[in-house]
């Protein structure tokens, strides 16, 4: 399986024809809001909408027919977005009290981290993105890009 994390939209902006080439192989892709807007622009979506932006990045060409790319888009408090085969799934994010927020620095690259180590145990989708936002939660009550010596992921 071959993953994309929206993180690095430069690629996008600066050699769109050539990440673009790269796509139809991409089975997962992982982003946050902004990064989702961003490349909504840079490819002439049309929208701002995340479900709508999440679908027509599921909808982009793609080699295996088979299956279809989930499309995996976080928005920090708010509900994770996942776009596959025409449908969207929303899954709520559990509130955090905001005394407890220390760092949002790593979010996303733990939420995409606990999403795979799911994931590669064949987990369902439900369950990955539950590991996600178990992940992110953890390190934004630290400082830096920390994890407690012993994770408690149940």
């Amino acid at each position: 399986m071959i993953f994309l994390y929206l993180l690095a939209l430069f690629l996008f902006q600066f050699f769109k024809e050539q990440m673009l080439k790269v796509m139809p192989f991409v089975d997962y892709v992982f982003g946050n809001e902004t990064e989702a807007a961003t490349f909504s622009k840079e490819n002439n979506f049309g929208t701002e909408d995340i479900k709508e932006i999440a679908l027509k990045i599921a909808a982009l060409e793609y080699h295996d027919s088979t299956r279809s790319r989930v499309v995996v888009i976080t928005q920090g408090p708010d509900s994770v977005v996942v776009a596959s085969a025409g449908k969207v799934l929303e899954f709520p994010v559990a509130a955090l009290p905001t005394e407890k927020l220390v760092d949002t620095n790593g979010a996303g690259d733990a939420f995409v981290g606990g999403f795979l180590a799911q994931l590669v145990q064949g987990k369902e989708l439900q369950e990955c993105v539950r590991c996600g936002n178990w992940a992110a939660h953890v390190i934004i009550q630290r400082s830096g890009c920390t994890f407690p010596q012993t994770p408690d992921f149940q």
